[in-house]
């Protein structure tokens, strides 16, 4: 610290005796940029050029998920393709997942002055792209959610409530978690395989969440369960796109629609749409639908 004044006093006081003299300081060298920030929570694909677009992954997947996305997208926006520690064979950190996201996830933004960026998630990544949007307003610029919620226990349950499943969720997700490698590989596979509408895809989804760490993927469903977004959303300041899987008509639109609007309609500004022959991975089952919706959103923007 005192090597630190030495400096600034030496500064000011060549600059004073210069003006004094009727002359001008000489500029001062540049200071070195401070340290990258490196995030522990999730590692960045960064390509494109353009408006910022932060895309998050849903549980048990990585970035690769968004591949046709960004691709469709043509390098039209600066894409920053997010793979989450723990799911799909990254490595696992040692503090809770979901809060550490949030928290660096903010830190990336500020750090590297990305101005205002869409930010775009599935499924936990959605509720991902929720809790950012209502704790740094100031910070995002859109909110796309796709089949992600706000409050997960909810959807089908408008009465649930943290409390009220908190014992059914940690019972389930603490048997996840105690699964030996083999066990939760095959269990995690066949739970989001079956999410996919396609066969092709479901198998290559399944091989990724099987290499997922079980301890994280419990403790992440877990937080989805017991923590509900759903009273702050009115703080988000940015428009949101919410777009969700019809689930190939396995719930009647009615009771589809009334339990979205349930989820999303606090938000100040937003637009909920449905897609049709959807399972939950609508990226690969029903892409030009979210393409077609993304579009126009970002065209908005």
């Amino acid at each position: 610290m005192r090597t630190v004044q030495a400096l600034v006093f030496l500064f000011v006081s060549v600059s004073v005796a210069v003006a004094a003299c009727g002359g001008s300081a000489a500029s001062t060298p540049a200071q070195p940029a401070g340290p990258p920030f490196v995030p522990t929570s999730f590692t960045v694909k960064v390509s494109g050029a353009g408006r910022p677009v932060i895309f998050i992954p849903g549980l048990a997947c990585d970035g690769t998920i968004w591949d046709g996305t960004v691709a469709h997208l043509g390098g039209k926006v600066q894409a920053h393709v997010l793979s989450l520690a723990g799911f799909a064979g990254n490595p696992p950190i040692a503090k809770p997942l979901m809060p550490t996201v949030r928290e660096e996830l903010v830190e990336y933004i500020r750090r590297n002055h990305l101005d205002h960026p869409i930010v775009v998630g599935h499924s936990l990544g959605g509720s991902m792209t929720f809790w950012v949007a209502e704790t740094a307003p100031d910070l995002v610029g859109g909110v796309v959610a796709v089949d992600g919620a706000p409050y997960l226990g909810a959807l089908q349950d408008p009465a649930a409530t943290p409390e009220t499943v908190r014992d059914d969720a940690q019972a389930f997700t603490g048997r996840i978690a105690s699964l030996d490698p083999d066990d939760f590989s095959s269990e995690i596979s066949h739970f989001i395989g079956q999410m996919v509408g396609k066969r092709e895809d479901a198998a290559g989804v399944s091989v990724a969440a099987g290499k997922s760490d079980a301890r994280t993927t419990a403790a992440a469903m877990l937080f989805l369960f017991t923590n509900d977004l759903r009273p702050d959303l009115g703080k988000i300041q940015a428009p949101a796109l919410v777009v969700v899987a019809d689930g190939n008509g396995e719930r009647p639109r009615d009771a589809l629609e009334k339990s979205w609007h349930a989820q999303v309609d606090p938000i100040p500004r937003h637009e909920l749409v449905i897609v049709e022959h959807s399972k939950h991975f609508i990226m690969l089952d029903q892409p030009q639908a979210l393409y077609a919706a993304l579009d126009k959103f970002l065209a908005a923007k």
